[in-house]
Parts: C-alpha cells; structure tokens; sequence
C-alpha cells in the first residue's frame, strides 16, 4: 500500500494549488495540492513537511489529518491518499521547478477547474 500525503492550504476561503508540469509522469498540466507520496521510511506527516517545504518553500505544521481516502489508476497502484490542514504556514509560497503556474482559488473556481483525481476526491467531485 503506498501513502500519499497532500496539503489543504487555505487563506481567506481559498485553496493554493500547484500546476504540474508537462512533464509529470503522472497527471501532466493539471492543478493538485501540493504533497507527494511517501518513502518507505516516512510517515504521512513527515512527507507532508518536506514535500511543502520543496514544492512551495512554505514552513507548516502539518495539523490533523482531516481526511483520507483510497485510490488506484493505471500509474498508482493501491494508495492512500491522506490530506492535512496545517495549522500553521510561514512564509510566502514561491514556485518549485516541478510546476509551472501557482494559485489561491475558492472550492467553486476548482470544481471547474482541470484537476488531479485526488483533488476531486477531497471536495468529494465527480471523478
């Protein structure tokens, strides 16, 4: 079973998502949260604090996980995707060489919105 961690950074009723680049292996110029799957010597919590840190230079404390869910496609096998709300972000987010575009967009703007399927599955969206 892989793990998979994801962040729900919210301000102000908007979400910060990440947009991969053309070159992800996986879902290439879609928005996610930003997070990624666990090594198999961390936990969720600690990939959720690394991952934040390099995608988006921000320092969290990663909260409670405030949902989780199963998922599989053709590129991930049977996963967990686990989501945190962290209770507190320092810094101002700054773009990695992993995504090309950057946002704060509210749950309506999203549900329009070219999404990864677990960022679906968080606002519980059709897929």
């Amino acid at each position: 079973m892989l793990d998979i961690s994801k962040a729900a950074i919210q301000k102000d009723g908007k979400f910060l998502l990440l947009r991969r680049s053309p070159d992800s292996w996986n879902h290439p110029n879609v928005r996610d949260f930003p997070g990624w799957r666990c090594e198999p010597w961390e936990s969720p919590v600690d990939i959720i604090m690394r991952e934040i840190k390099e995608e988006t230079g921000l320092d969290i404390e990663p909260g409670e996980e405030v949902k989780h869910t199963a998922y599989h496609d053709e590129k991930i096998p049977d996963a967990i995707i686990h989501y945190f709300a962290p209770l507190s972000v320092k810094g101002e987010p700054r773009l990695s060489s992993e995504h090309t575009a950057m946002g704060r967009f509210t749950r309506e703007e999203i549900k329009d919105m070219e999404t990864t399927p677990s960022l679906k599955l968080f606002f519980d969206f059709p897929l």
